[in-house]
């Protein structure tokens, strides 16, 4: 048996952007599990993008989320619905850069 009061600071806390690095680039990424009930884990590049970066990653396939920071300076990733105007930062999924290919041996 859960505590409720114990269950309530976990499922509040569950979307607050926890900065780390990527363990395959090592480039710094937000990770966060978005939404309540069917959550995902997100793991997004800390920048903000511009309404033609959120086009360029949207057509690259990444999903774009919203970064809401909190009146006490917390930061939370949450859903982004593209065709609803946010004032919010809008960060995009995570990709590693693309790694050199080895040349084939002789």
């Amino acid at each position: 048996m859960t505590n409720p009061g114990i269950a309530a600071k976990i499922a509040a806390s569950a979307d607050h952007a926890k900065p780390g690095t990527c363990p395959r680039c090592g480039k710094p990424v937000l990770r966060a599990r978005a939404g309540r009930i069917a959550a995902l884990d997100v793991v997004a590049d800390p920048q903000p993008l511009d309404l033609n970066g959120e086009i360029l990653a949207r057509l690259d396939g990444r999903l774009t989320w919203r970064l809401i920071t909190t009146a006490l300076g917390i930061q939370r990733i949450a859903w982004r619905s593209p065709t609803v105007p946010t004032s919010d930062l809008v960060i995009a999924d995570h990709t590693c850069p693309p790694q050199p290919i080895q040349e084939a041996l002789l």
